[in-house]
């Protein structure tokens, strides 16, 4: 395990444990004089069965509420009275395997993540993104509850 965290993923979906999860990667980026890169992913394996036209509207909407989760964790008053380094990124696939890839890109060190996200029914049938992204990740993962 590292002594200190310099460049922390923190992937988010809007959802209350990816919130708690972000709060926990602020104080550790505090603790480490370390940057944070949030990163949201459109989930497109949801569009199978839409149309062209439905499928360029649906990806509008779902880019619109990426950078709005982004946006309002990036305004968080604590982000900018510890006056931490950040960088946010919207990608679009599987979000289990784009956020095992991002943090590959990036080099992260560590992958501070909620253990649930928005969508329990997939949790059941495709299985846990946290569990994904902890046998899959090079580097260190912590899944907050």
């Amino acid at each position: 395990m590292a002594d200190s965290y310099q460049n922390i993923l923190v992937p988010v979906d809007g959802s209350a444990p990816a919130k708690k999860a972000f709060e926990e990667a602020v104080q550790v980026a505090k603790r480490n004089q370390g940057k944070l890169t949030l990163l949201t992913v459109i989930d497109t394996t949801t569009f199978s069965g839409t149309t062209g036209a439905s499928s360029i509207e649906i990806l509008k909407e779902a880019q619109a509420q990426a950078h709005q989760i982004l946006a309002d964790l990036a305004n968080e008053p604590e982000v900018a009275a510890a006056k931490i380094r950040l960088k946010t990124n919207v990608a679009a696939g599987n979000p289990k395997r784009e956020i095992v890839e991002f943090a590959d890109q990036i080099e992260a060190d560590l992958i501070l993540m909620g253990a649930t996200g928005r969508s329990a029914l997939e949790r059941v049938f495709i299985g846990s993104t946290a569990s994904y992204v902890v046998n899959r990740a090079a580097c260190n993962v912590m899944v907050v509850k």
